[in-house]
């Protein structure tokens, strides 16, 4: 048991008995967060195909599980996502505050209180998989900090399974009290190996499952998180006691701006920090004694400006986010599409707050061209993001093989507020083909379909990592799936087009079969840069 043995002061247990209750009270009765649409169908998909690696009915298909979090989705399979998120944030709120009571008594408390408050808000945002890798994280610091090696290397490990994002940020901490600590190197060595080895492996997972996708960061969201910084930085400048923090705050510092400067899977996200940032500025005014009050007030007055925005906003969002919740509101639209829709297209739902179209379209065997993760918009969707006209918009649905729109009265998400402005204009040039009393339902002139080249080709049957084409001839054909080094056929070859989408050449027609396969020889070769096109092999 990780904590037997261990002494937990009636502080620590009390940060995470008012963790419990706070969050308890938000996710039973408080409206459902912003993410948990995404992990209610990942939690599905799991139990339904177990440890699936691609998903053909999201975003035109998308690796799921294994560059996201392995860890998350069997447990929260296994407890269900409300007990897990409950179980998580609770061991984080505890966690945190025996970092703290180790490291710098009773002068944190104040600090670990308001951790265990803040930190329950984490669950207006349903961002689950960050809630369980940051409990990790914390457990591993209190390891390593307990002398408990073998332990701390465990829970690191299990914090890069969780979340990516949670171990980024691990590695921050650690390298910021490894600047601290430096004049002792010898207590630097195993987490340093650890960090930048399971660093190693997880490029390599991302060079071997390339996604391609990236997370936005504004400017605008960027000088916060600097402005925040440099107040953390002269608020424990000085302090012999906080300089751990202080070195923390330079390298998140760096972080931020790296993740700013290059586009990644990783972006705006990295300002996750930000539910956390109360309790970081209180500890580092606590360590000052709160002066000069020139500086403490406006560091205070920030980070409870940055950490409160998110949560007001998360719990802004969910409660306008309308019936689209429950299962009958898409009915409806679901009758008609298995009526109507057929294989060999698509769908657009035009996404909402509460992105329930994500799970009950899909779930009901629907294909749709978007879903729910930000980092899967860009570059393929990007032109949702900005001004939208109708030639744009009729381009971007006939290249994803979209037959029908889905427009709702729900309030949109900022993504969809040109693409529903549009439809609602009767300038789109789609056609109204079933209206009710939430939704409309908009036929798309001249759809393209997922399989199209030199001869009639169709879908007879798409499935969650496979696919039957019946094509008409030989020759070169584009199928509107995102492509990946996995796909493979049992007639010809298949390529990845200048669209990132799949090419197929066969030298005769007929059935064909595609299908996601992961071979230890083709991992190699995805690994290295080799071999992946079949056809110029």
């Amino acid at each position: 048991m990780l904590l037997r043995r261990i002494a937990l002061p009636r502080e620590a247990l009390i940060a995470a008995a008012a963790a419990a209750s706070l969050t308890a009270v938000l996710l039973w009765t408080g409206p459902p967060g912003v993410d948990l649409a995404a992990h209610l169908y990942q939690r599905t998909l799991f139990l339904k195909h177990g440890f699936v690696l691609w998903n053909n009915f999201w975003y035109a298909g998308r690796y799921s599980f294994v560059t996201y979090s392995v860890l998350y989705y069997p447990l929260a399979g296994l407890v269900g996502i409300k007990v897990l998120a409950l179980a998580s944030i609770a061991t984080a709120a505890l966690a945190f505050a025996m970092v703290l009571e180790r490291e710098w008594g009773a002068t944190a408390r104040l600090s670990s209180l308001s951790f265990a408050v803040v930190w329950a808000g984490t669950a207006l945002s349903a961002a689950f998989p960050f809630a369980l890798g940051a409990a990790l994280a914390l457990l591993s610091l209190w390891a390593l900090q307990a002398g408990r090696r073998g332990r701390f290397v465990l829970l690191a490990v299990l914090t890069l399974g969780a979340s990516p994002l949670a171990f980024i940020i691990l590695a921050v901490v650690l390298l910021g009290i490894g600047i601290a600590r430096r004049d002792d190197p010898s207590r630097l060595v195993l987490p340093a190996a650890v960090i930048l080895g399971a660093a190693l492996a997880e490029f390599l997972l991302f060079r071997v499952f390339p996604g391609g996708g990236r997370f936005p960061f504004s400017t605008a969201e960027l000088i916060p998180a600097i402005v925040f910084c440099v107040l953390g930085g002269l608020a424990t400048l000085r302090v012999e006691r906080a300089r751990p923090l202080l070195f923390f705050f330079v390298v998140y510092l760096a972080a931020c701006v790296a993740a700013f400067v290059v586009p990644s899977q990783l972006g705006e996200n990295i300002e996750r920090v930000r539910y956390a940032a109360i309790p970081l500025a209180v500890l580092a005014l606590s360590l000052r004694r709160w002066r000069p009050l020139w500086l403490a007030v406006p560091a205070l007055a920030l980070a409870v400006s940055w950490n409160v925005t998110p949560l007001a906003a998360n719990f802004t969002h969910s409660r306008s986010g309308g019936d689209d919740a429950q299962p009958t509101y898409w009915q409806p639209a679901i009758t008609y599409l298995h009526a109507h829709l057929g294989p060999s297209y698509r769908v657009e739902a035009v996404d909402t707050l509460g992105h329930w179209a994500a799970v009950y379209l899909p779930d009901a065997r629907i294909p749709l061209a978007r879903g729910w993760y930000r980092q899967d918009d860009f570059p393929q969707n990007d032109v949702l993001y900005g001004k939208l006209g109708r030639g744009a918009y009729l381009s971007w649905l006939h290249r994803l093989a979209v037959r029908y729109v889905v427009l709702t009265d729900s309030a949109p998400d900022y993504s969809a507020r040109a693409e529903a402005t549009l439809l609602r204009s009767g300038r789109s040039g789609l056609v109204p083909v079933l209206r009710t009393r939430h939704l409309t339902l908009f036929a798309v002139p001249q759809p393209i379909a997922l399989v199209t080249g030199p001869y009639p080709a169709r879908v007879l049957r798409l499935g969650d990592t496979s696919m039957t084409l019946a094509l008409g001839g030989p020759g070169r054909y584009r199928v509107a799936v995102r492509y990946s080094p996995y796909w493979s056929t049992t007639k010809g070859c298949v390529s990845e087009g200048s669209d990132m989408m799949l090419r197929i050449v066969t030298s005769n027609g007929g059935d064909v079969r595609l299908a996601f396969k992961v071979g230890a020889v083709r991992a190699l070769e995805t690994l290295v840069g080799s071999g992946a096109d079949e056809c110029n092999g």
